[in-house]
């Protein structure tokens, strides 16, 4: 059991932290990435989240980086 947990947690920090990048990095909006949350069928409570909503929040909160 704790093989499938500790894959499950791995797979959605990799896709929160894919997202995150990409939103920083200017490469999807705040609204694709969502989009993309809402879409994902990750297991968020294993890293802390307890709704999608919070998820979507957290995301919400990243700034974006600028380069000039």
């Amino acid at each position: 059991m704790s093989k499938v947990k500790n894959w499950l947690w791995d797979k959605a920090e990799e896709k929160l932290d894919s997202i995150i990048n990409r939103v920083k990095t200017n490469q999807i909006t705040k609204s694709q990435a969502v989009k993309e949350i809402s879409d994902a069928d990750e297991a968020w409570e294993l890293i802390g989240f307890d709704t999608v909503e919070d998820v979507i929040d957290f995301v919400d909160e990243v700034e974006v980086q600028v380069t000039a």
